[in-house]
């Protein structure tokens, strides 16, 4: 699993960050070069906006921030931004899964809505999917129960993204968000620490101070989302032929 997401980050050319200890430059956390462009290279329009949001969030640099203040420094503690990048992949990995279930619901609800109309549409079900959805939606009609009722919302008009998923119930957001493998955890477990040279992200032992830019913690979020989506897209490819075990 995890060759198969280095070969996807090979693609975009873009290099995992080693240990954190090896960026290190005189006391200072620098990650070079940022290969912003790339990594959000990989996510559409809509679920771009929704990573850009996260990454203001979590390290407080504004979307169109100047370069003075990508390359300002701060101080973080390392255990934090542990934390912060496993929520990442986290959250990669929810956006891949979600981006999924919506385009999918949107194009069974205009399906739907040309049957009740009575239109004949000449694009057939297939035609309308984007280039390359088709098998995911193929390869997934068999879990469709899983989904629950109230899949298709024939009355309402499918939102943008965003406003769809804070739309979602509690248990609809949990499936999505969780890690359908244990396969999966452990590999993001084991990764993680080996990135940040620990066993664990509570232990006092992790609780040193890093001085880094806000340049350096974008990249790092930027990685772990695209990490997260590059699993999902891994995980379901190799259940496909292994079965993995349920988490």
């Amino acid at each position: 699993m995890s060759l198969l997401i280095f070969y996807k980050f090979s693609e975009i050319r873009v290099p995992l960050v080693p240990k954190l200890s090896k960026c290190l430059y005189n006391g200072r956390l620098e990650i070079l070069p940022s290969k912003d462009w790339e990594l959000e290279s990989i996510h559409t329009l809509e679920v771009l906006d929704m990573i850009r949001e996260h990454v203001t969030t979590v390290t407080g640099l504004k979307a169109k921030s100047s370069v003075t203040e990508s390359w300002a420094t701060t101080k973080v503690r390392q255990f934090l931004l542990a934390r912060v990048y496993v929520a990442s992949i986290l959250y990669g990995y929810f956006l891949k899964s979600v981006s999924l279930r919506y385009h999918l619901e949107r194009n069974l609800n205009l399906a739907n809505h040309d049957v009740h109309l009575g239109h004949r549409n000449s694009l057939s079900f297939k035609d309308m999917c984007p280039y390359g959805f088709e098998e995911d939606i193929y390869g997934h009609l068999t879990n469709m129960q899983s989904i629950g009722q109230g899949l298709v919302r024939h009355e309402e008009e499918i939102e943008d993204l965003k406003c769809y998923v804070m739309r979602f119930h509690p248990g609809s957001l949990q499936r999505c968000a969780k890690l359908r493998s244990k396969e999966a955890v452990n590999l993001v477990r084991s990764y993680s620490c080996a990135l940040f040279n620990s066993e664990g992200f509570d232990s006092a032992e992790n609780d040193d101070v890093i001085l880094t830019s806000f340049s350096s913690l974008k990249r790092l979020v930027l990685e772990a989302v695209a990490f997260g989506s590059f699993l999902w897209e891994t995980e379901d490819y190799i259940n496909n032929v292994y079965k993995l075990k349920d988490h």
